[in-house]
């Protein structure tokens, strides 16, 4: 049979003792420990994921911008470029009207010339018709 001595009663105590002293000098710190790093975590994991969620929010306003911005860009040079196609067009225009006028001066003083010429030709034709007979007479 099983007989129990006083060193089991001892030990028995000793390690009830121990578990008792351990528990609350050890265990119970080093649980508070543990769940004040977890509640630390945890509110630094929230605090991640609003600081993800702002930066996101951010990021998400930032390429709106970019694409108004973009946008607004993209009319400001189609309208330059607009301006710039009824610029050239009048520009062309002047320059053909004024090309036009020049020529026009310029065949108004040729026929003035050849007018010129026709009535000088007329007026020395007598002279001439004189000088080939008195040529042709000799």
């Amino acid at each position: 049979m099983l007989s129990i001595d006083a060193s089991v009663l001892i030990t028995f105590a000793v390690v009830w003792l121990l578990v008792i002293v351990l528990s609350r000098v050890f265990f119970k710190p080093l649980g508070r420990v543990l769940g004040e790093r977890a509640d630390r975590l945890e509110k630094a994991k929230r605090e991640t994921d609003a600081t993800l969620a702002g930066y996101e929010e951010d990021l998400r306003k930032i390429e709106e911008r970019l694409k108004e911005a973009r946008a607004a860009s993209d009319a400001l040079w189609e309208q330059a470029e607009s301006q710039a196609l009824k610029e050239k067009s009048r520009l062309i225009q002047e320059v053909q009207t004024e090309t036009r006028a020049q020529v026009e001066k310029a065949r108004r003083e040729l026929e003035r010339e050849v007018e010129r010429l026709k009535k000088e030709l007329d007026a020395r034709s007598g002279e001439l018709s004189e000088d080939i007979e008195r040529r042709v007479m000799n």
